[in-house]
Order: structure tokens, then C-alpha cells, then sequence
């Protein structure tokens, strides 16, 4: 299939999963102007409009209606030409578009990815980094790195790692120059939470709760408050003496990472690879 042509329609299947011009465009890294032209192009070549315009929304022509089904059943079949092609060149191509959440982008990817390049010189790697929910197949994403329990059990997950959360505080904060035998030791209005962990009852009401971790760490370096951390996201710190690990024999729950894909069945052997990959890494934590 002509791979203008299949640009053409990943642009237009993305520009209605997310109603907007901007977002595909933001997306597929393009212009919005670009996006348009590509729009207009399809239309141009059909003969008929498939988008209702108005100042604020993007709705479907029943002529657009039915071509964005064409497009999906179109699309597939190029995937799995793809995939096919890939078997039996034994070469990997294309690209593998991963979500993951926003802590990780602090250098636990980094090994990962370096193996990956190495072994796919044809893959590209598109990362979405976000601690909030995301579709995997209205974001178009091969896989998602997700913490702590699934909610959606249409999906299918592979165990990547158990990984603990330890209590740590800043070394520069004033509690950390007290004896702490007990989370007694320490003060009750600096607790800061993330959803995650919320449920920990050793622990008292967060004076400051969040949903992104890589904040919850920042506040927590900055000498805001004590926190309940991901271990590998934090050992740097730790070793560095920027922060101090609180109550060594303390044992929480630990939290699961998992590798989530939107398919089960004919995975394409680059993503099987990068799961493998990353559940080989994150082991070894």
C-alpha cells in the first residue's frame, strides 16, 4: 500500500479519535496546517466531504462515517503486512508507540531503550509519558507501563516487576536530624500522599496528596514533607545523600509493574521483544 496513503489515513482515523485537529497533529508530530491539507486532500480525492466544520468541532459526513471504517479495516490489513514482512525479513520495522508514567522518565527507561536501538535499527520508539489513564487503542499505543492494580481486565497485562515503596525524607528536612523509631517519630502535617498509596495504615492524612509521583519525589527532595517512594525511581537519591531512606525494616506492600498491550494474539515480535526487554531490567532493580 502507498505509504503516502497510509499517512494519509492514520491522519484521518487519528483527527476522529481525538475531535480535533490539533491533537492529531500534535500527536503524529505534525502541523496543524499539514493536518488539514491531508484532510482536505482525502476529500478531494473521494469527491465528497466527510467532515460536518464549524468554528469548535469536527463531526462526521455519513460518507465520513463509512470511510473511517475503511480506513480501520485498511489500516490492519497494512499492519499485518507488516508483521508478515518482518517475519520473514527477520528484520523489525515501523514504530512502537509506549506509554508510560511520568517518573519513568526519570532514567529507568534509558537502559531499556539503549538495548532496544541496539537491536532495532529500523523501529522507532514514540513515548506518551502521563500518570493519567489512557485508552491504548483510541491512543493508537503498542503497549502501556502500568503501576499498582489493573482496572480494565479487557487487556492483556504481562508481570514485569514487584518493586517496593520506601519512606524517605530529605536530609536537609529539620525531622531528619531526629531519632525516628516509629512514623510516631515523625511529624504528623508533612505527610505527603499519591493515590497509589493512600491506603497505607501505618501512615497519617496526607497534608498534600497527588497523582503524579515524580512530584510526590520533587516535593519530597525539596524538603516539603516525608513520602512513600518507588525505591528504584529514588536509590540515586538516596546514594547521593539528598535523601534519607526512614525505618530500614519497614516492610509495605509493594507495588506491581506491568507491561499492558491492547491485543493478546499476534503480538508483533518488536513488542513481545521490548516487554522482554523491560521485564529483564526492571528484575534486576
Amino acid at each position: 500500500m502507498n505509504p503516502k496513503m497510509i499517512r494519509s489515513m492514520k491522519t484521518f482515523t487519528r483527527t476522529v479519535e481525538l475531535n480535533s485537529m490539533s491533537g492529531a497533529a500534535k500527536e503524529l508530530h505534525m502541523t496543524v496546517s499539514a493536518v488539514s491539507q491531508q484532510l482536505q486532500r482525502l476529500e478531494k480525492d473521494n469527491g465528497i466531504a466527510l467532515f460536518h466544520r464549524n468554528t469548535r468541532t469536527l463531526t462526521l459526513t455519513e460518507a465520513g462515517k463509512v470511510f473511517y471504517q475503511s480506513c480501520l479495516d485498511m489500516l490492519s490489513i497494512a499492519s499485518r503486512n507488516q508483521e508478515q514482512w518482518e517475519a520473514l525479513t527477520k528484520t523489525p520495522q515501523g514504530q512502537i508507540k509506549m506509554i508510560a508514567p511520568v517518573g519513568f522518565g526519570g532514567g529507568l527507561l534509558s537502559e531499556p531503550l539503549k538495548q532496544l536501538q541496539q537491536e532495532f535499527k529500523n523501529v522507532h520508539f514514540q513515548l506518551h509519558m502521563t500518570d493519567e489513564p489512557v485508552d491504548l487503542i483510541t491512543a493508537g499505543a503498542d503497549l502501556a507501563i502500568r503501576i499498582g492494580p489493573l482496572a480494565d481486565s479487557t487487556l492483556y497485562a504481562k508481570h514485569l516487576a514487584d518493586w517496593n515503596m520506601i519512606p524517605c525524607i530529605a536530609a536537609s528536612h529539620p525531622a531528619a536530624q531526629n531519632t525516628i523509631n516509629s512514623f510516631d517519630d515523625l511529624p504528623e502535617d508533612c505527610f505527603i500522599g499519591h493515590m497509589s498509596n493512600s491506603s497505607e495504615l501505618e501512615f497519617p492524612q496526607p497534608k498534600i496528596m497527588l497523582n503524579n509521583m515524580q512530584t510526590v519525589v520533587q516535593l519530597t527532595l525539596d524538603g516539603v514533607g516525608y513520602a512513600l517512594l518507588p525505591e528504584p525511581e529514588v536509590k540515586h537519591h538516596i546514594e547521593s545523600g539528598h535523601l534519607l531512606r526512614l525505618l530500614p525494616d519497614w516492610q509495605g506492600s509493594p507495588y506491581s509493574v506491568h507491561a499492558v498491550l491492547p491485543v493478546k494474539d499476534n503480538i508483533p515480535a518488536k513488542t513481545e521483544r521490548t516487554v522482554e526487554v523491560l521485564s529483564e531490567f526492571f528484575h534486576s532493580l
